[in-house]
């Protein structure tokens, strides 16, 4: 009798699967399994990859059942039930995800607007662990070496460094835009950055609208940090921006950065609360993955779909 074209498929699927199972059975436990048992189940694998080669559908059906029988007899208690497959599948997913978060993406939310227009309020992105190099966790020893030193300008995501000031803040994550090394002066000239003696060019592009339909306004600029290009924000009419009570500062210490936010009137950083140190940088902002519109107008509006996707500059 021939053997229709989706059952001999489907005995394929079944001798393949179960030939696969008894072989890695023995070969995994064979040291404790005795030789007639072993034996036993050699033969059902040899007869069942016979049928399977030959294509012989009306005896594969039967050495494939015996094989399963085989199995069950002198191997069960070497089987995984389907319980406990899944739980280890699932341990493994999350050992794979906390590695993951660990030593190589880490995903950040943005909650406030300091960083306007380079990253705004409800923008979810992935900072990159491993650029400055791992560390083994809550140690500063260096497993993998740094691909790349910090540069000014790098947007990086960083653990507050100052939690005696405010320990509400303790633990809590910023993130801003390096334009300080160590060895560095800073000082601000009218909205101009000046980093060792050098003043950072600011070019003209126009009004900034954070929100439309709203009257709050601000001047939009191209700031060229030493061939780092990106856009920065001043509140329209002041003609200087705030220095805070860092700035001037004379020299940045060994092993320390200075930040400050894009939204360059509107940012608690750097300027206020001082130095970071480089040991407390998390990562670099590397691409956004999802935009939320928390004042959409509509339903459709709730997602940003154009910022997904786009590299953080």
């Amino acid at each position: 009798m021939e053997i229709p074209g989706s059952e001999q498929k489907n005995l394929n699927t079944k001798a393949s699967s179960a030939l696969k199972e008894a072989k890695k059975l023995l070969k995994d436990h064979s040291s404790k399994v005795d030789s007639a048992a072993a034996g036993r189940v050699e033969l059902m694998i040899r007869e069942t990859q016979r049928a399977l080669e030959d294509s012989d559908y009306e005896e594969l059906g039967g050495r494939v059942n015996d094989l399963k029988e085989a199995v069950d007899k002198h191997l069960l208690k070497f089987k995984k039930s389907k319980i406990r497959q899944n739980i280890e599948s699932l341990l493994m997913a999350v050992l794979l995800a906390l590695f993951i978060r660990a030593f190589i993406f880490q995903p950040f939310k943005i909650p406030s607007g300091s960083m306007i227009p380079t990253l705004l309020i409800g923008d979810h992105l992935l900072v990159n662990k491993f650029i400055y190099g791992v560390k083994i966790p809550f140690t500063d020893t260096l497993i993998i070496p740094p691909l790349s030193d910090i540069k000014r300008g790098d947007v990086v995501v960083f653990i507050y460094p100052n939690p005696e000031r405010d320990p509400s803040k303790k633990n809590q994550h910023y993130i801003k835009r390096v334009v300080g090394l160590p060895g560095d002066s800073i000082d601000i000239k009218g909205r101009n950055l000046v980093i060792n003696g050098v003043e950072v060019p600011l070019s003209y592009e126009g009004d900034y609208t954070l929100m439309p339909g709203q009257d709050d306004i601000k001047d939009r600029y191209s700031e060229n940090l030493f061939g780092n290009l990106h856009t920065v924000i001043y509140n329209k009419d002041k003609e200087r921006t705030q220095k805070g009570t860092k700035i001037p500062v004379s020299k940045i210490p060994e092993g320390s950065i200075f930040l400050i936010g894009d939204n360059r009137d509107n940012s608690r950083d750097s300027r206020w609360w001082g130095f970071a140190p480089l040991s407390n940088v998390v990562g670099k902002a590397f691409i956004i993955h999802l935009s939320i519109n928390s004042n959409h107008n509509s339903f459709y509006d709730i997602i940003r779909w154009g910022r997904i996707g786009s590299i953080v500059q």
